[in-house]
């Protein structure tokens, strides 16, 4: 049975931290992102080659010198792709995918990163598979939540749209089912079955971080918010009645450290 998440006090809007999406793949200024005053980036790289020296030694390098300049690093994006699919009927493809998720949770906790989300599927996902597909990824991210928790790490498995599983709130509560270490990411540039509003209520104190960006209303984008349809004020609103306390994290398209923390502060003014 699916049940909707309980709220916690409210929580005050101004008082999020905002940050952005950092990739390795195509960096941005760590400096500039501290003086624009964001507090905090997601690390990120498709793929995330852990088992690569270099690769692992260009993550030790940002992940120190974000500590340096008083950043902090709150979360680690797992790989996606078919290779990464905790819902995969194949099962020697889900034994690689557990494995490869378990050296990135493994990571996430020698760089004392508490948060790493994680895309319940790839795509696309055939309607008569789909139940099968969902039944498996509940099981699969049950275990990897549980492995993270015992690393001190928080699983945040990522809403997502079209095909995709976990492309509403009955499929997130779905995955949620059982599995009580597992937390949410709400993308709010994914949600279309329902409004971003609708499944962070239905969600509640079970969102653990965001992915912010705005969309047409058809499909992803990654825009600034504000540049789409998406209304800002019954998010916020709906976050905050939620208790939400985690950070306002920016995952969009060519980001600009000072342009993020100017739009949001405008939106934060309108709302």
């Amino acid at each position: 049975m699916m049940m909707e998440h309980g709220f916690a006090n409210k929580s005050d809007p101004c008082a999020w931290k905002v940050g952005t999406s950092f990739s390795l793949a195509n960096p941005i200024d760590l400096e500039a992102v501290k003086e624009a005053g964001l507090a905090c980036i997601e690390l990120t790289w498709q793929p995330l080659r852990l088992a690569d020296p270099d690769v692992k030694r260009a993550c030790d390098e940002v992940v120190s010198r974000a500590r340096e300049l008083g950043l902090e690093v709150w979360s680690l994006h797992i790989p996606f792709g078919t290779e990464w699919d905790p819902s995969s009927l194949d099962a020697a493809v889900r034994e690689r995918v557990v494995g490869q998720v378990r050296t990135v949770l493994a990571c996430a906790e020698e760089w004392n990163i508490r948060t790493a989300v994680f895309h319940p599927s790839w795509e696309p996902v055939a309607d008569e598979e789909r139940s099968r597909r969902l039944e498996t990824a509940r099981e699969t991210l049950g275990l990897l939540s549980r492995d993270a928790a015992e690393r001190g790490v928080r699983l945040a498995a990522e809403c997502l749209p079209r095909t995709c599983l976990g492309h509403s709130a009955d499929e997130m509560l779905d995955l949620l089912a059982a599995n009580p270490e597992l937390g949410v990411c709400c993308d709010v540039n994914h949600l279309f079955r329902e409004s971003p509003q609708q499944f962070i209520e239905r969600l509640g104190d079970r969102i653990v971080t965001t992915h912010i960006s705005d969309n047409d209303g058809t499909d992803e984008k990654h825009w600034m918010p504000g540049d789409g349809i998406i209304a800002w004020d019954e998010v916020i609103e709906a976050l905050a009645k939620t208790g939400y306390r985690g950070p306002i994290m920016h995952e969009v398209r060519k980001p600009d450290p000072f342009r993020i923390a100017d739009n949001w502060r405008k939106v934060l003014k309108s709302s």
